[in-house]
């Protein structure tokens, strides 16, 4: 008996950068911007389990440009991540009929997007007053 020598295709390295798969690939990325958030908050909280000296030394790290500069490319991220979460979510319920009119995917995204904006702003006014 000959050995099996099965068809093995080649496979760019660079398959996650070309066209079809960008865009999954950003996404995907994502989530490494979302969980390197988390760990910053979670970071805050132990500061704020350890005391007010701690804290304040949390706080002084934040206020510096290098902090800046990282939250605003980590609000990028998340924006980026929100509105691709927000447009897979018609893709992935039963279809939405009122009236016996089918809703259209981009109004259910548009308005999943503005009740997240709508929370969002809820609770940043909420922390604020």
């Amino acid at each position: 008996m000959s050995e099996r020598n099965p068809y093995i295709r080649r496979q760019d390295r660079l398959w996650w950068a070309k066209k079809p798969y960008r865009g999954y690939s950003l996404r995907e990325l994502s989530g490494v911007g979302v969980a390197l958030y988390a760990f910053i908050l979670l970071a805050g909280l132990r500061a704020l389990s350890q005391g007010p000296e701690a804290y304040g030394g949390f706080m002084r790290w934040l206020s510096g440009p290098a902090a800046m500069i990282l939250h605003l490319t980590l609000l990028v991220v998340m924006v980026l991540h929100a509105v691709t979460w927000f447009r897979t979510l018609p893709k992935t319920m039963p279809r939405m009929v009122v009236g016996g009119r089918l809703i259209a995917q981009r109004h259910l995204t548009a308005l999943a997007l503005a009740l997240a904006i709508l929370c969002s702003a809820a609770l940043v006014i909420g922390a604020l007053l």
